[in-house]
């Protein structure tokens, strides 16, 4: 006879609130869906039973604003449950853009390895590749009402965009901040599993 095993209370209430909400991840420059790390937090979240998303966003080295926030609109618009919006890097800007244009309401924003609203620091970038993500500054005020909680993640050692843009966009946005020493930009394959471990970590906290 199959020996019924008894789930802890914690574990029936994780189940139940991570079945009304759903995730949706919106990567970073020139990154993909197949990348290890969103291999590992497919996986994972597909053990818990976890609805999410992790659309491949079109453009590679240049993309364009336009397209991205259209592609997130459907998925956010896709479902009827609450949502959790997770950027990483460029995908950061996009999220928060896609609260100021779209003014859509989401349950929970992550934000991680955050640009700041620095315009016209952040629009010269990567030679310009990427400078329509920046066109204006965001309307904070705004996108504060569009979102439970925001929660910014950066690491002291990010030799991409350095620790200080996801300060300043953590105050302004009356955002938890959670900081890491040695996480660098939370990429590369050599550190998926670790990148994984943290995205989910973080992620679990908003479900």
């Amino acid at each position: 006879m199959a020996k019924r095993v008894k789930k802890s209370p914690g574990r029936r209430l994780f189940d139940k609130i991570g079945y009304m909400k759903k995730v949706i991840f919106i990567h970073g420059y020139t990154s993909s869906p197949k990348k290890k790390k969103y291999q590992i937090i497919s996986q994972e979240l597909d053990k818990l039973g976890v609805e999410y998303s992790i659309p491949a966003l079109p453009g590679g080295e240049h993309p364009h604003s336009k397209e991205w926030l259209e592609i997130i609109d459907k998925e956010v618009k896709n479902t009827t449950k609450p949502v959790v919006l997770i950027g990483h890097s460029l995908g950061t800007r996009t999220a928060l853009l896609y609260l100021d244009k779209f003014e859509q309401k989401v349950d929970t924003v992550i934000l991680i390895a955050a640009f700041n609203n620095d315009v016209k620091k952040n629009r010269e970038r990567k030679d310009e590749h990427y400078s329509d993500f920046f066109e204006y500054a965001l309307d904070i005020d705004k996108i504060k009402k569009l979102a439970n909680r925001f929660i910014v993640v950066h690491s002291k050692d990010d030799d991409s965009i350095d620790y200080q843009q996801g300060v300043e966009i953590s105050n302004e946005l009356g955002a938890e901040l959670i900081t890491y020493e040695n996480m660098g930009h939370f990429c590369g394959k050599e550190r998926a599993e670790e990148n994984a471990e943290c995205f989910l970590k973080i992620i679990k906290s908003a479900l």
